[in-house]
């Protein structure tokens, strides 16, 4: 009879490889689109029908190119160590970090700008 430790083990990488089944089945399917996947939104410059207008983002990119490089580096250490918990460099997490502070801040930036142009518009009677 197998372990309760076993059990739990083996439980645990079905589950994973079940929701990973089912991300990857919605991918091909085409139910999970990553159509403009590194594209951002602009407020309220697209067209006559007032469509926002889509753009590349340079903050989504670098952050998804650091998120990447950070996730193979550590699947890298747990392969070549795999019976202990692999150390992450502080500069490894200093990077990451700052890379989402960077995506984050641009966010928060084109937001409340957004908002103040807007406000600013409206009160000066450019947009109707």
């Amino acid at each position: 009879m197998p372990s309760v430790v076993k059990l739990a083990e083996w439980e645990g990488i079905i589950l994973v490889a079940g929701l990973c089944g089912v991300v990857v089945w919605k991918l091909f399917t085409g139910e999970i689109s990553l159509d403009y996947l590194l594209y951002g939104d602009a407020r309220n410059q697209g067209d006559a029908r007032n469509q926002p207008s889509t753009f590349f983002s340079p903050g989504r990119a670098q952050m998804l190119m650091f998120t990447i490089i950070s996730a193979v580096y550590f699947l890298l250490q747990v392969i070549s160590h795999p019976a202990s918990f692999p150390e992450v460099p502080n500069g490894l997490l200093g990077l990451l970090a700052g890379s989402h502070v960077v995506y984050l801040g641009g966010k928060a930036q084109s937001l409340y700008l957004g908002r103040f142009r807007d406000i600013a518009d409206s009160m000066t009677g450019r947009k109707q």
